[in-house]
């Protein structure tokens, strides 16, 4: 069990690396995006979700993917939202202190399908919700982004504010 949770985090750090060495190296007058760092309180689940690189460098024309700045190419539109569930350690925590907010963002690819892919996490809340979040928003479904009217991938970001009702 030891070799493969070892094997899992060796996997997991060299992605990483590998990300974050294909950043474009930031312009004088523009600040260094900030990495994404983990909750404290990530659970084995949470760290399954690969964390996103600082930057995307998508194009339509080089990796096939619309980036977020493309204005050329009109954005997806979800069609099925399932909810993501509070776990269990997040719920007492929740109980305890009311006024705590959990907030997970994820960026992904919104295939010609409208199926996300390539999800990773570029907020963390930590205590299982990273994983959550991510399992669910595999479940979302999307009319695809179109450009002169054909499908086409697009990278989106997705928000998710957890509150309990």
């Amino acid at each position: 069990m030891r070799k493969v949770r070892l094997a899992a985090y060796v996997i997991v750090l060299t992605a990483t690396a590998v990300w974050s060495q294909q950043a474009p190296a930031p312009t004088p007058d523009q600040p260094a995006p900030a990495p994404v760092v983990r909750d404290p309180h990530s659970t084995k689940a949470d760290l399954a979700v690969p964390l996103c690189p600082a930057t995307f460098d998508d194009s339509l024309e080089t990796d096939g993917i619309a980036g977020k700045a493309d204005k050329s190419v009109k954005p997806p539109t979800l069609t099925r939202q399932p909810e993501v569930e509070f776990t269990d350690e997040a719920r007492r925590l929740k109980k305890q202190n009311q006024d705590l907010r959990f907030e997970v963002d994820l960026s992904l690819v919104v295939d010609a399908s409208g199926r996300p892919q390539n999800v990773c996490l570029t907020k963390s809340a930590g205590y299982g919700l990273d994983a959550e979040a991510a399992n669910v928003v595999q479940n979302y479904r999307f009319k695809p982004a179109t450009k002169d009217g054909k499908p086409v991938p697009k990278r989106i970001s997705v928000d998710i504010d957890l509150h309990l009702n």
